[in-house]
C-alpha cells in the first residue's frame, strides 16, 4: 500500500501507525498560522525597552481558562499563579525541579502514563514509583507514599487516550491513604477529544495543572502551553519576559477560533476510517478501538506468548496497547 513509513523511535516497519504520539496540523490551524505570518507581526517584538510585551501572554492564559471551562474542566479559584510555557514539557520540568529542590526524592506516576514525567524525574535523579490504575491496589500502593512527594498524571489519559473515570476516586484515595501527596494534572489532551471531559480539579490534593496546544492543534514546534498553580513557581517567574510572542498570539487566536470539541468532532470520522483500514491490513490488532483522543486507538493487552503480544510489544503500556494514528490521519488530510 502507499503511505508506509517508519517510526523514528522504532526499528520495526509500521503502517501509518507510530508508538510515539505525534500531532496533526489541521487545515484550520494552517490557515490561522498563515494569516498571522502574513501580517508580518514585527510590531509584537519592537520597543521592548518600554515593557509593552510584559503582559502579552495574559490574553492567552485568560482565553485558555475559558476554553477548558467550556469543555467541562472545573479549576475553581484555587490556582492563582499562572505562567506561559513552551508547551507542557517546560512546565513539567519546572515543577519536578521544584519538588526536587524542596527535598522530594520520589515521583509517582500511573503505570504507562506520559513518558515525559519519567524522563524529567530520572534526569533530576528522582526515583520513579509506578502505580496501577486498578483502584483495588491503591490502598497498599499509596500507603508507601510520603507527604510532599508529587503524583503526576494525565487526564484525558496518555495511557490509552481515554477520559479516565478514575481521577475523582484516585484523589479521594490520596486524601485518605496518602495525605500530603501533591497531585499534578496534565491536561494536554483536552481539545483532542470529541467528548466533554468533565474533569473536576477543585480538590486540595491537586497542586498544579499543566497544559499544551500541541496535540489539539498540531502546533508542537510552536511550543504553546502553560501552567496554573496554587503556589508560585520561582523558576518561571521571569516568563513575562522569556516567551515566544508569535506563539502566544497564535495560541490565543486558535483558542478563540475553535472550541475544545470542534476539531476532534470534525475529524473523528478519519480516526474511525483509519482504524478500520489498518485493522484490515493487519497494522492494528482486530481488537483495536477508537480512543477518546482522536489521534489514538487502543486495544486490550494480548496474552503473553501470543503472536500479537510479540508483534505489538512496543505499543504496550499500563496493561493496554496504544497506537498513534497521526500519520494515517495526516495522509488522509493531504
Amino acid at each position: 500500500m502507499s503511505g508506509r513509513r517508519r517510526d523514528p523511535t522504532s526499528s520495526s516497519r509500521v503502517s501509518d501507525v507510530t508508538r510515539t504520539v505525534y500531532g496533526v496540523t489541521y487545515p484550520e490551524t494552517r490557515r490561522i498560522v498563515d494569516t498571522l505570518w502574513a501580517e508580518r507581526p514585527h510590531e509584537l517584538y519592537e520597543r521592548n525597552y518600554t515593557g509593552r510585551q510584559d503582559d502579552m501572554h495574559r490574553g492567552l492564559l485568560a482565553r485558555w481558562r475559558e476554553w477548558v471551562a467550556d469543555a467541562g474542566v472545573a479549576l475553581g479559584g484555587g490556582f492563582p499563579h499562572e505562567y506561559p510555557t513552551a508547551g507542557a514539557n517546560e512546565a513539567i520540568h519546572a515543577l519536578v525541579a521544584q519538588y526536587a529542590v524542596h527535598g522530594a526524592r520520589r515521583l509517582h506516576v500511573l503505570d504507562g502514563d506520559y513518558e515525559g514525567f519519567v524522563h524529567v524525574a530520572q534526569g533530576l535523579r528522582l526515583e520513579v514509583v509506578r502505580h496501577a490504575r486498578d483502584p483495588a491496589r491503591w490502598p497498599e500502593s499509596l500507603a508507601a507514599a510520603r507527604p510532599g512527594e508529587p503524583l503526576f498524571l494525565s487526564q484525558p489519559s496518555a495511557i490509552d487516550g481515554a477520559v479516565w473515570d478514575g481521577l475523582a476516586p484516585l484523589l479521594r484515595a490520596v486524601a485518605a491513604r496518602a495525605p500530603g501527596v501533591e497531585v499534578v494534572v496534565d491536561l494536554t489532551y483536552v481539545g483532542a477529544v470529541a467528548v466533554a471531559p468533565r474533569i473536576d480539579l477543585r480538590h486540595d490534593a491537586v497542586r498544579a495543572v499543566v497544559w499544551s496546544l500541541s496535540k489539539p492543534f498540531g502546533v508542537y514546534y510552536h511550543r504553546i502551553g502553560g501552567v496554573v498553580s496554587r503556589e508560585p513557581i520561582p523558576t518561571l517567574a521571569g516568563h513575562h519576559w522569556f516567551k515566544n510572542l508569535f506563539s502566544v498570539i497564535l495560541g490565543e487566536r486558535l483558542l478563540a477560533a475553535h472550541g475544545a470539541l470542534d476539531l476532534p468532532t470534525r475529524y473523528r470520522p478519519l480516526q474511525h476510517a483509519a482504524i478500520e483500514r489498518l485493522r484490515e491490513e493487519g497494522a492494528l490488532p482486530a481488537s483495536a478501538r477508537p480512543s477518546d483522543v482522536v489521534l489514538l486507538a487502543h486495544a486490550p493487552a494480548p496474552a503473553a506468548g501470543t503472536p500479537d503480544a510479540a508483534r505489538f510489544a512496543e505499543h504496550a503500556r499500563g496493561g493496554v496497547l496504544r497506537f498513534c494514528l497521526s500519520p494515517a490521519i495526516d495522509a488522509a488530510l493531504r
